[in-house]
Parts: structure tokens; C-alpha cells; sequence
């Protein structure tokens, strides 16, 4: 091998090793954090349910590593709308959860993700109730809700929400 090559392969694995090394902290702090969620108290808020949905445990993304089942409602309390998973919610363990929402249909897998999809917040609480605050007073702008693990881009779960009147 040239002294050129030599040289590129070397500078190459300096960089991946403290970068894997890196991502592997991060996924071991995500898991602990992660795990100590599961022990908190449920979150709910009290307001007018306006939609309502369950996740669709039978959708491509969902596998024994990658799964999440349960109801999640979008509660007005005021002018506010808040998302709130319901007690019955649970999710496989995973470091970098995140819970987005979308005026669209829920998306089903990994490769239908996009910027159609809004970030709303960290997952809170991996199983159980948690509510979320969102940005948005507009209802119309709130059909479906994805948890998603961030760091290894992955499909956790999804449900349309539909209105309860």
C-alpha cells in the first residue's frame, strides 16, 4: 500500500473510533435516562379531548426492537393544545426518543419520514401518561403523532388521531 493511502486510511480511523465511541455514550446515556423514565409518576392534564388515536402496532416500521403501542388524545385546555399519551402506552427501550406530530396521515416506516413531520419534544415517559405543550392552537394542524428514535433515525410508532365529536 502507498504511503498516501497509508496515511488517508489512518487519518480515516482516527476520526470513525472517537465518533463511534462517542455515539456509543451517547445510546448508553439515552438508555439510562430511558430507563429511569419508566419509573415516573403518570402525567396527565385535565381539558376538552379533541382527537384521539391509537398507534398502529401492526405498521411496517414496528419490530421487536423497534415498537410502541397505546392511545394518545390532543387535549385544549384554554387556547392551548396539549398531546398526551395515555396511561396504557408503552414503548421498547431506546436512547433518543422523540415525539413529533403532523397535519398529515401517520407515516407507517423509516423511509417515510420527512419535514412533514414536526418535533414537539423529547419522549418524556416511555410508558405511561405524559402530556406535551405544542406550538400550534390550530386542531387542523394536529392529524397524527410518531414517536421516533433520533439518534439511529428509526421508527418507534405511530397513530392518526381523529376527532372524538
Amino acid at each position: 500500500m502507498k504511503l498516501a493511502h497509508k496515511a488517508i486510511l489512518g487519518a480515516c480511523l482516527l476520526w470513525l473510533v472517537p465518533t463511534a465511541h462517542a455515539q456509543f455514550l451517547d445510546a448508553l446515556r439515552g438508555h439510562a435516562q430511558d430507563l429511569k423514565a419508566r419509573f415516573e409518576s403518570n402525567q396527565t392534564i385535565q381539558g376538552i379531548t379533541l382527537k384521539r388515536g391509537e398507534i398502529d402496532t401492526k405498521a411496517k416500521g414496528q419490530d421487536f426492537l423497534h415498537s410502541s403501542s397505546g392511545q394518545w388524545s390532543v387535549i385544549q385546555v384554554g387556547n392551548q393544545l396539549f398531546l398526551q399519551s395515555g396511561e396504557d402506552f408503552r414503548s421498547s427501550p431506546g436512547p433518543d426518543y422523540h415525539v413529533y406530530i403532523s397535519n398529515k396521515p401517520a407515516i407507517k416506516d423509516n423511509d417515510e419520514f420527512s419535514a412533514a413531520q414536526i418535533e414537539v419534544s423529547r419522549l418524556k415517559k416511555p410508558n405511561g401518561a405524559a402530556f406535551y405543550l405544542l406550538k400550534t392552537e390550530n386542531i387542523e394542524e394536529v392529524n397524527s403523532v410518531l414517536i421516533w428514535c433520533k439518534q439511529f433515525k428509526e421508527y418507534i410508532g405511530s397513530a392518526d388521531l381523529s376527532s372524538v365529536r
